[in-house]
């Protein structure tokens, strides 16, 4: 096979359920022809092992598999980005589905417009193989937003594999907030993202998969040491600061090694600087929060705000 035009990276975890449906999805992708996938399989079974093993023999010169002890969603994308042949690569979960122009979509666009990354909206469904849920409307890029916001998720991404020469890959110190933390030094870096039209796909949201499988607590840390390393300091919860001691905030980790943030973001030390005053803030707008709570009208607000929106 020629260079791909794309490589979808795969992370497989206790994925039996999901792999022949995947397959079948994946042939279905008007790209196909031109797409090649890596599957990054952890501890796998046997059944998985046979499955993986079948669908290679199929297409050969198309698909890789490593087999890797268990590890974060983040380690195995990584080990995918670096095996990948092609110069664009598709974040694609197993027990996720795409609409099957949705990758030819998101190529186009992404080289039309010179995008780093392009996104799109998607319907977040409770089981695998539902069509019905809550549609995940994406905003258009805005770098300020997106440096405070992980406003567009993290399903259904394509991106490009030079932005590692330029921003790092993702950080293995993350278990559920790899993909937020990339979006967010996307956004530090003022490298453009692209919203694409339609619905991209079907996200899975059943607490099954290796990205929805962490607990809501670890996923709250997490969150707080991303909003801390880019500055987001007003949205920082309540005990956030002190449960992030155990990341190393200004250093990204991938493969092993260490590499300080400050050479990934530019001007790093500035762009803290300027974010301090956000501190106060945060904390006045954590009591507001707490007298509307107290008052009774905190959740009355949001629901407003919702029917608006």
């Amino acid at each position: 096979m020629k260079t791909p035009q794309l490589t979808v990276l795969a992370s497989v975890y206790k994925g039996e359920t999901y792999l022949e449906p995947y397959f079948e999805q994946l042939e279905n992708q008007s790209l196909f022809p031109e797409t090649e996938i890596v599957f990054v399989a952890n501890v796998p079974s046997a059944q998985e092992q046979s499955a993986l093993a079948a669908f290679r023999q199929r297409y050969p010169e198309q698909v890789q598999v490593i087999e890797v002890p268990r590890e974060s969603l983040g380690a195995s994308w990584n080990r995918a980005w670096q095996a990948a042949r092609a110069p664009l690569l598709a974040m694609w979960n197993i027990d996720d589905r795409r609409q099957p122009d949705s990758l030819e979509r998101q190529v186009s666009a992404l080289n039309q417009n010179g995008w780093a990354l392009s996104y799109g909206d998607y319907i977040s469904v409770a089981a695998y193989g539902e069509e019905q849920g809550a549609r995940r409307s994406t905003p258009h890029y805005n770098p300020a937003h997106f440096a405070r916001a992980f406003a567009q998720g993290g399903a259904f991404w394509v991106l490009r594999k030079d932005l590692a020469a330029r921003i790092g890959y993702f950080d293995e110190q993350f278990r559920t907030a790899a993909d937020m933390d990339y979006s967010f030094r996307i956004a530090a870096n003022r490298l453009p993202m692209g919203r694409v039209d339609g619905i991209l796909g079907y996200f899975t949201d059943a607490e099954q998969g290796l990205s929805t499988r962490e607990g809501g607590q670890e996923a709250a840390i997490e969150r707080a040491v991303v909003q801390l390393r880019y500055g987001v300091f007003d949205k920082v919860q309540p005990g956030g600061q002190l449960a992030a001691k155990q990341f190393r905030l200004d250093h990204v980790q991938s493969f092993g090694e260490w590499q300080p943030v400050a050479s990934l973001v530019p001007s790093y030390a500035s762009f803290l600087r300027w974010r301090k005053p956000l501190r106060a803030l945060g904390i006045i707008r954590r009591a507001v929060r707490s007298l509307l709570a107290r008052l009774g009208l905190l959740n009355l607000l949001h629901g407003k705000l919702r029917r608006e929106i």
